[in-house]
């Protein structure tokens, strides 16, 4: 998962953006397990949780295909076995641009291994804008819209009530899921409509590089959970 998406993504459904959770897994809240796997190197789930029924869950977040993701989860799965000693599910959960094009296993005649995998724009955006979670409504610009530009009118207007800080915080995170369907542009256009002004040059140098360190910061500063 490339680190500006990553890093987004992570910070918002480590929110826990309940009616999200509960689409993927059928609970709305969980807890967070931050866990570094030490075998042969340290890897990093993108998220592990357990949940109300004690049971584990492992989400990978993927913006691109990659040929070899049925190895990498299955790797996921021995490791969080070994240390929890409970058999994780798991989730592929896909919020590229292009088509979906990984498997959901393995079957090898000495191994079969399976997984649930999932292309977020199998979401109804409709389904998360109406909710009270801030998260929730930030997830719906990644998700199915038969009017995208009034799916971005309608994310960017939950953010005019907000406390000035709040508000630049919500607004750069919308700007770098955007990156991801290539609306970057829509949402400069309508956030220069707001009736508040949002300072966005944070995300004019921090897409070309040169502000990473500080956004990271800011980010974590704001959860205190990355």
């Amino acid at each position: 998962m490339q680190f500006v998406y990553g890093l987004t993504l992570k910070t918002i459904l480590k929110d826990i953006p309940k009616r999200f959770f509960k689409m993927l897994n059928g609970f709305e809240d969980s807890r967070f397990l931050d866990v570094q796997l030490p075998f042969v190197e340290y890897r990093q789930p993108d998220l592990l949780m357990e949940l109300p029924d004690n049971s584990l869950l492992h989400v990978e977040l993927q913006s691109s295909n990659d040929s070899n993701m049925e190895w990498r989860m299955h790797d996921y799965f021995c490791m969080i076995y070994h240390q929890y000693k409970k058999v994780p599910k798991q989730l592929l959960l896909y919020v590229g641009d292009k088509e979906l094009r990984m498997g959901k296993g393995i079957e090898l005649e000495c191994l079969q291994f399976k997984y649930r995998s999932m292309d977020i724009r199998e979401i109804n955006c409709v389904e998360l804008m109406d909710s009270g979670e801030l998260g929730d409504v930030l997830l719906s610009i990644l998700c199915k819209t038969e009017d995208t530009k009034g799916t971005i009118r309608g994310i960017v207007t939950r953010s005019y009530p907000m406390p000035t800080k709040e508000r630049e915080t919500y607004i750069l995170k919308l700007l770098n899921l955007s990156r991801l369907r290539g609306l970057t542009n829509t949402i400069k256009k309508e956030v220069k409509n707001m009736p508040v002004m949002i300072d966005v040059s944070k995300d004019e140098l921090y897409l070309e590089g040169k502000l990473e360190g500080k956004l990271e910061g800011l980010l974590e500063g704001i959860t205190g959970m990355l």
